[in-house]
């Protein structure tokens, strides 16, 4: 078929984002950003019980659109944006308990410190440091880049967004002793220029907000992902996934 790969309109793979877990939100916490503990661990321990959906790596998950003529079977991709301590501290325990795998993107301008986004310093928000970032990359985490300081890159010139991407790269590098693939736009905010950017600094692919499934026909620098939020009950999650 001219190398082009076909779907079994039957089964998905869903791409999650997740930012904070934790017990309960602050007051200035984004609820669209946040999961409360309790239903992260509903939503890990139904997709470990689960005979329809299997976790995989997005690296596996590229590699199966890239090469697979069909999909066999629903596939759940766990990506994490901001890289907050509370990864480190509740959500990677988890996952390791159930043998899942995920994708971090660090602010790696604030690690080890409270993030500032637009001027305001988010005393919720803290970043993991480089020990975090190291212990859990020899442990199976995979990481990617969220620029230094989150900013709007579409609001800025193309030079700071060249030196935002590249560094939070190099970084990243830096840290882990290995070449960092993948990129998710802060805020979920890109145009073809930033796209261009990012392919010129050396990534093979970018995570986007875009609601949708991920499919053959996704473009690699603009993957869609589901955002798993405050408001996610167990029924709300699995309907997302569906």
């Amino acid at each position: 078929m001219n190398g082009i790969h076909t779907f079994n309109s039957e089964f998905k793979i869903s791409v999650l984002l997740y930012h904070q877990i934790g017990i309960s939100p602050s007051d200035e916490t984004n609820l669209n950003c946040f999961c409360k503990t309790t239903e992260f661990h509903n939503q890990m321990e139904f997709l470990s019980k689960s005979n329809e959906y299997e976790v995989i790596s997005l690296a596996s998950a590229i590699d199966l659109i890239s090469t697979s003529k069909c999909i066999d079977r629903n596939y759940v991709v766990l990506t994490f944006d901001d890289g907050c301590e509370s990864f480190y501290d509740i959500a990677y325990p988890m996952i390791k308990s159930f043998g899942f795998t995920a994708t971090v993107y660090p602010i790696t301008g604030f690690l080890g410190q409270n993030a500032i986004i637009n001027s305001k310093v988010y005393n919720h928000l803290k970043v993991m440091s480089e020990v975090m970032i190291k212990e859990l990359g020899e442990n199976g985490v995979d990481f990617g880049a969220h620029t230094l300081n989150h900013l709007k890159l579409t609001e800025i010139s193309d030079s700071e967004a060249e030196y935002q991407i590249i560094n939070s790269k190099c970084n990243l590098e830096n840290i882990l002793g290995k070449q960092i693939k993948s990129f998710s736009y802060p805020h979920g905010i890109y145009n073809k220029k930033i796209i261009e950017i990012v392919k010129y600094a050396g990534f093979k692919n970018a995570v986007s907000c875009n609601s949708a499934y991920l499919t053959n026909n996704s473009s690699l620098f603009e993957i869609p992902r589901k955002y798993i939020t405050f408001y996610d009950d167990l029924d709300s999650f699995i309907q997302k996934i569906k």
